[in-house]
């Protein structure tokens, strides 16, 4: 048994699931915050410090009477809005560039996950991840040695395959649990039970309802 490939193609087959299940879009936004804080980007510098002047200069403004101070709230309000245009503009900026990261992202994540296994599985095309006695599958055991193996052993292809099956099993076992966890965890509302009024009480309440409108 060839340890080493089985093991190579598991781990490939899974980081492939993984990202199928997670989204290429959420890994890519994942990675784009650490990469944009680490990267020294001038971008977010400016726009953090633009940020904390518009909160100084509306707090500022807001502390200004528009009426007996016309002059200084009119120069505050301007700087305020050229404050927020530049911020607007800089909001654009970044949004273009992560637009453009998180393309350039799942490019990679796509060699990654489609050219990487089939680069992998072509080039061991034609070697054993193991055997199995003749007797387990009898005739048909050939065809799991297709397209290059060996007779009698499994080839990548159909190991990534059962990879994949297995894998994705025990995530449905895993979410089927988890959903029965979350059931079990929910409170289950009770229902109180109505005591009925009896034919006693009901006449009491209504002979001293008509005693009171007597009285009255």
């Amino acid at each position: 048994m060839d340890a080493e490939l089985a093991v190579l193609l598991f781990g490939i087959t899974l980081a492939v699931e993984v990202v199928g299940w997670i989204g290429a879009d959420s890994i890519a936004a994942f990675f784009y915050a650490p990469v944009s804080r680490f990267s020294s980007n001038p971008t977010l510098k400016s726009q953090k410090a633009l940020r904390a002047d518009i909160i100084k200069l509306r707090a500022e403004l807001a502390a200004t009477s528009s009426v007996d101070e016309f002059s200084k709230w009119a120069k505050l309000r301007r700087r305020v809005d050229k404050a927020v245009s530049e911020l607007e503009a800089l909001n654009a900026t970044s949004s273009q560039s992560r637009q453009s990261f998180q393309s350039l992202f799942k490019r990679i994540l796509w060699i990654f996950t489609t050219i990487l296994p089939f680069v992998v599985t072509s080039w061991h095309r034609k070697a054993a991840v193991f055997y199995l006695p003749p007797s387990w599958f009898g005739p048909a055991t050939w065809w799991l040695g297709l397209p290059s193996a060996p007779t009698g052993a499994v080839a990548c292809g159909v190991w990534t395959m059962a990879c994949k099956r297995t894998i994705g099993a025990c995530k449905d076992a895993i979410v089927d649990l988890t959903q029965k966890e979350a059931r079990v965890a929910q409170p289950v509302p009770v229902a109180v039970p109505t005591q009925p009024i009896s034919s006693d009480k009901a006449e009491s309440k209504e002979g001293s309802g008509v005693e009171g409108k007597k009285e009255l």
